[in-house]
Protein backbone atom coordinates (compact mmCIF):
# COMPACT_ATOMS: atom_id res chain seq x y z
CA UNK A 1 0.00 0.00 0.00
CA UNK A 2 1.59 3.55 -0.95
CA UNK A 3 -0.09 5.21 1.88
CA UNK A 4 2.09 2.87 4.29
CA UNK A 5 5.38 3.37 2.04
CA UNK A 6 5.14 6.83 2.47
CA UNK A 7 4.80 6.86 5.87
CA UNK A 8 7.59 4.43 6.73
CA UNK A 9 10.03 6.87 4.36
CA UNK A 10 9.42 9.63 6.23
CA UNK A 11 9.39 8.33 9.70
CA UNK A 12 12.69 6.72 9.00
CA UNK A 13 15.99 8.05 10.90
CA UNK A 14 18.33 9.83 8.19
CA UNK A 15 15.27 10.20 5.44
CA UNK A 16 15.19 13.50 4.00
CA UNK A 17 12.31 13.99 1.13
CA UNK A 18 12.51 17.17 1.45
CA UNK A 19 16.83 18.00 0.93
CA UNK A 20 17.56 19.89 -2.00
CA UNK A 21 21.08 20.60 -3.41
CA UNK A 22 22.59 23.87 -1.80
CA UNK A 23 23.19 26.07 -5.07
CA UNK A 24 23.78 29.79 -4.54
CA UNK A 25 21.15 31.57 -5.84
CA UNK A 26 23.18 34.60 -6.73
CA UNK A 27 24.78 33.39 -9.45
CA UNK A 28 22.51 31.26 -11.19
CA UNK A 29 21.90 33.87 -14.45
CA UNK A 30 25.10 35.23 -13.64
CA UNK A 31 23.76 38.86 -12.04
CA UNK A 32 24.94 39.68 -8.83
CA UNK A 33 22.74 41.65 -6.12
CA UNK A 34 24.98 43.99 -6.09
CA UNK A 35 24.86 44.53 -10.03
CA UNK A 36 21.33 44.98 -9.19
CA UNK A 37 21.88 47.00 -6.52
CA UNK A 38 19.58 49.60 -4.66
CA UNK A 39 16.78 48.41 -2.74
CA UNK A 40 15.77 45.95 -5.72
CA UNK A 41 18.96 44.55 -5.04
CA UNK A 42 18.92 44.82 -1.78
CA UNK A 43 14.95 42.64 -1.57
CA UNK A 44 16.39 40.28 -4.00
CA UNK A 45 19.53 39.30 -1.49
CA UNK A 46 17.14 38.98 0.98
CA UNK A 47 14.89 36.82 -0.26
CA UNK A 48 17.74 34.45 -1.77
CA UNK A 49 18.32 34.33 2.40
CA UNK A 50 14.77 33.35 3.07
CA UNK A 51 15.23 30.73 0.50
CA UNK A 52 18.12 29.32 1.97
CA UNK A 53 16.22 29.13 5.38
CA UNK A 54 13.62 27.75 4.03
CA UNK A 55 15.37 24.84 2.66
CA UNK A 56 16.76 23.99 5.54
CA UNK A 57 13.69 24.24 7.67
CA UNK A 58 12.26 21.52 5.19
CA UNK A 59 15.60 19.49 5.77
CA UNK A 60 15.06 19.89 9.48
CA UNK A 61 11.32 18.98 9.41
CA UNK A 62 10.89 22.54 10.81
CA UNK A 63 8.06 23.26 8.26
CA UNK A 64 5.60 25.58 10.21
CA UNK A 65 8.91 28.26 10.58
CA UNK A 66 8.74 28.88 7.00
CA UNK A 67 5.44 30.42 6.96
CA UNK A 68 6.61 34.22 8.38
CA UNK A 69 9.80 33.75 5.56
CA UNK A 70 7.34 33.42 2.75
CA UNK A 71 5.05 35.82 3.54
CA UNK A 72 8.76 37.96 3.95
CA UNK A 73 9.63 36.67 0.47
CA UNK A 74 5.88 37.68 -1.15
CA UNK A 75 5.91 41.13 0.36
CA UNK A 76 9.82 41.85 -0.97
CA UNK A 77 8.36 40.34 -4.21
CA UNK A 78 5.57 42.99 -3.96
CA UNK A 79 7.63 45.43 -3.15
CA UNK A 80 9.95 44.92 -6.76
CA UNK A 81 6.71 44.78 -8.39
CA UNK A 82 5.39 48.47 -7.18
CA UNK A 83 8.46 49.72 -8.01
CA UNK A 84 8.94 48.37 -11.44
CA UNK A 85 5.37 50.61 -11.81
CA UNK A 86 8.09 54.20 -11.14
CA UNK A 87 10.75 52.61 -13.68
CA UNK A 88 11.22 54.61 -16.99
CA UNK A 89 9.56 53.89 -20.42
CA UNK A 90 12.78 52.20 -21.16
CA UNK A 91 12.09 49.48 -18.46
CA UNK A 92 8.55 48.88 -19.38
CA UNK A 93 9.26 47.39 -22.46
CA UNK A 94 10.64 44.63 -20.96
CA UNK A 95 8.68 41.17 -21.47
CA UNK A 96 6.13 40.51 -18.96
CA UNK A 97 7.20 37.84 -16.10
CA UNK A 98 6.16 34.17 -17.00
CA UNK A 99 4.52 33.64 -14.13
CA UNK A 100 2.03 35.55 -11.67
CA UNK A 101 1.10 34.86 -7.85
CA UNK A 102 -1.68 34.23 -7.59
CA UNK A 103 -2.65 36.94 -4.58
CA UNK A 104 -6.21 35.79 -3.63
CA UNK A 105 -4.57 32.06 -3.05
CA UNK A 106 -1.68 33.54 -1.32
CA UNK A 107 -3.48 35.96 0.68
CA UNK A 108 -5.84 33.16 2.14
CA UNK A 109 -2.41 30.87 3.12
CA UNK A 110 0.05 33.46 4.17
CA UNK A 111 -0.87 36.18 6.47
CA UNK A 112 0.16 40.15 5.46
CA UNK A 113 2.99 40.42 7.08
CA UNK A 114 3.69 44.55 8.35
CA UNK A 115 7.35 45.98 7.58
CA UNK A 116 8.45 46.53 10.53
CA UNK A 117 8.00 42.48 11.20
CA UNK A 118 10.70 42.04 8.60
CA UNK A 119 13.81 40.53 9.14
CA UNK A 120 16.58 43.28 9.11
CA UNK A 121 19.82 42.72 7.09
Amino acid sequence: DSSSKSSQLASRPGAQPYSAPAVSLDNDDGISYKAIGGPTGELLEQNARFFEQITANFSSFQIQENINLFCQARDNLTQIMNSMNDTPEIMKQMPPLPVKLNEEIANTILPRMSHHHQMQS
